[in-house]
C-alpha cells in the first residue's frame, strides 16, 4: 500500500505540479507550455521508480526488451493501427455531421498564410504514420512505463483482468483533467455540460485507447509496443480537424479520436478485447 502510494503521488503531484507550471508559461511563450507539458508525461515513470526504491527494481518489474521474432503484426498494429482508427472515427463524424467536412482545405490554407494545404497534409499524415509515432515513443514511453508496465498488472491482480484494464484506463483519464478543466485542453470550451463532459469523455477515450495498449502490452511482451502506439495516437489524433474549416468551438464530439463520437471504433475495438476469454491479466 505504501508504494502503491508513492507512485499515485508522484505521477499525480508532479504531472498536475508540471501541467500547472505548464498553463502559468502559456500566455507567455506557448512553446515552453507545450514542453513543460511534454515533460509531465514522464511523471508516471518517475512514480514508479518512487514507489519502488531503485532504478534496478522498477526496471525488473517491466517487460523493457523489444521482441521481434513472431511478433511483427504487433509492431505493424502499434504503429498503424492508431491512425486506421482515427480515419475510422473521422468518417463516422463525417458521415452524421457532413457539414463539418471542408474539402477546400481553408484551415490548413489560412494557418499557412495561403500556402496551397494539400502538399502541407500530405507531409503532415506521411510524418503520422512513419517518422512522428517514433519520435513521441521517447516522451510516450514516461507514461507508459507507469499506466501500462506497473500500474495496470497491479490493477488487474486485484480486481480482475477486465475491470483492472477499466480502472487503468479512468486513471489515466483523470490524470489530464487539470488541462481540460483550466485550459479547454482536447475539447475547447462552451460545449454543453463544459468542461465537465469533456473531462467525462477523456476518460471514455482513455479507457478506450488504454484497453488496446493493455492488449499490445501483454501480446507483444514489451512496454515499446504500447509506447509506440501511444506515439501514433499523438501524431496523427489531430489530423482530421485539418479538413475541417477550423471554426467550431468545440470538439466534444469529434472529427479528433478523442471525441465521444470519432471514438466509437476505438471503443468497439476495445470492447471486443475486453469480451474475449483471459488468464492471467493476458489476453488469449
Amino acid at each position: 500500500m505504501k508504494r502503491t502510494a508513492w507512485y499515485y503521488i508522484v505521477s499525480f503531484g508532479l504531472g498536475w505540479l508540471l501541467m500547472g507550471l505548464g498553463m502559468a508559461l502559456a500566455p507567455v511563450n506557448l512553446i515552453l507550455y507545450q514542453c513543460t507539458v511534454a515533460l509531465a508525461m514522464f511523471a508516471p515513470m518517475l512514480g514508479v521508480l518512487a514507489a519502488c526504491g531503485s532504478l534496478r527494481e522498477a526496471k525488473s518489474g517491466i517487460r523493457w526488451r523489444p521482441r521481434l521474432r513472431g511478433h511483427v503484426r504487433h509492431w505493424l498494429l502499434a504503429l498503424w493501427g492508431p491512425a486506421a482508427l482515427t480515419a475510422l472515427g473521422a468518417a463516422v463524424y463525417f458521415l452524421l455531421f457532413p457539414d463539418q467536412l471542408d474539402w477546400s482545405l481553408s484551415y490548413v490554407t489560412a494557418l499557412t498564410g495561403g500556402a496551397p494545404a494539400g502538399p502541407i497534409i500530405a507531409i503532415q499524415l506521411l510524418s503520422a504514420v512513419t517518422l512522428a509515432p517514433v519520435f513521441n515513443l521517447v516522451f510516450a514511453l514516461g507514461e507508459e512505463a507507469g499506466w501500462r508496465g506497473w500500474m495496470t498488472p497491479r490493477l488487474q491482480r486485484r480486481f480482475g483482468p477486465r475491470a483492472g484494464m477499466i480502472l487503468s484506463g479512468v486513471i489515466w483519464g483523470v490524470w489530464h483533467w487539470p488541462l481540460i478543466l483550466l485550459v479547454g485542453y482536447n475539447y475547447g470550451t462552451g460545449y454543453p455540460g463544459a468542461p465537465w463532459t469533456g473531462a467525462l469523455a477523456m476518460c471514455v477515450f482513455t479507457t478506450a485507447a488504454g484497453t488496446l495498449l493493455s492488449w499490445l502490452y501483454a501480446r507483444g511482451g514489451s512496454i515499446l509496443l504500447p509506447a509506440l502506439a501511444h506515439g501514433a495516437v499523438n501524431a496523427v489524433a489531430s489530423a482530421p480537424i485539418l479538413f475541417t474549416d477550423g471554426t467550431a468551438s468545440s470538439q466534444l464530439l469529434g472529427p479528433a479520436p478523442v471525441g465521444l463520437v470519432a471514438v466509437l471504433p476505438a471503443l468497439a475495438v476495445a470492447i471486443v478485447v475486453l469480451v474475449r476469454p483471459h488468464r492471467e491479466g493476458t489476453m488469449e
